[in-house]
């Protein structure tokens, strides 16, 4: 009998590493964020139905996370009009927690990205090789979407990467681009709530400018059914996502808000 193989002679599938509820997520990235000052002291808490919708999750998901921070002491809940829950004055164990929180998720970011830049302008290229002139034709048209907050941008930036994924044809690859955003966003939507964009997306731009001018070249290479062109806008698009990131988590490093 090997080490593959039960007792019976069957082979035993290698054990497949748990993931933890979705409220310890949430508590982590709320926690992580607290930590990165990006929610000052004494600054109230986005509110259950706000903080859902922005993470994905469900209300008693992020009841959850916040009664756990409560009892870590990161926040306190008050009732009544003036109530709510806001974040405890920040103790000389948590200022000095931030440099390690801050290089944790600059690493993380980092992973991701380099993951992406590798399976992504691959399925940009099979998306102009295989992609059906409808599927195509798509993509061009998710240009002209309204874009009227953030939340709305990552939806419809999530849209358009996840169709160039879907018209290459790939399932395996598909799968891999939606996991890999999912388990990214995730952590990195933290850095998003109530975040300060003007510090990448200076002059008070439109974000559905925005969103057309970092998507077009890549639409319009696969329209194209240029290939090359493709997996080349896609990776220039994604390095500068990454370089987006990067800088508004190295504002929060410094005391931004």
């Amino acid at each position: 009998m090997t080490a593959n193989e039960s007792r019976t002679g069957q082979p035993v599938l290698a054990e497949q590493t748990q993931r933890p509820p979705s409220w310890e997520v949430v508590t982590d990235i709320l926690r992580k964020r607290i930590a990165l000052g990006g929610f000052e002291p004494g600054s109230r808490l986005p509110t259950e139905r706000d903080l859902a919708t922005a993470l994905g999750v469900g209300r008693n998901t992020v009841r959850q996370a916040v009664r756990q921070l409560a009892e870590e002491g990161l926040v306190v809940t008050t009732h009544g009009r003036s109530g709510g829950t806001r974040v405890r004055s920040a103790s000389s164990a948590a200022v000095q927690e931030r440099a390690a929180v801050a290089a944790d998720f600059r690493a993380t970011i980092r992973d991701y990205m380099e993951y992406r830049q590798t399976i992504e302008p691959a399925a940009a290229s099979l998306a102009a090789l295989r992609g059906s002139t409808a599927d195509r034709r798509a993509l061009v048209r998710m240009l002209d979407e309204e874009v009227a907050d953030l939340g709305a941008y990552h939806r419809v930036d999530s849209r358009f990467h996840l169709a160039i994924a879907a018209a290459g044809g790939n399932e395996v690859l598909c799968e891999a681009v939606e996991r890999a955003r999912t388990e990214m966003f995730v952590r990195a939507n933290s850095l998003w709530l109530d975040s300060d964009w003007s510090v990448v997306y200076r002059g008070g731009q439109d974000l559905a400018q925005v969103f057309r001018n970092e998507h077009r070249a890549i639409a319009l290479a696969i329209l194209a059914g240029d290939a090359e062109g493709a997996e080349a806008r896609m990776r220039e698009h994604l390095a500068d996502s990454c370089n987006q990131f990067l800088a508004l988590l190295t504002h929060y490093e410094e005391g931004g808000d």
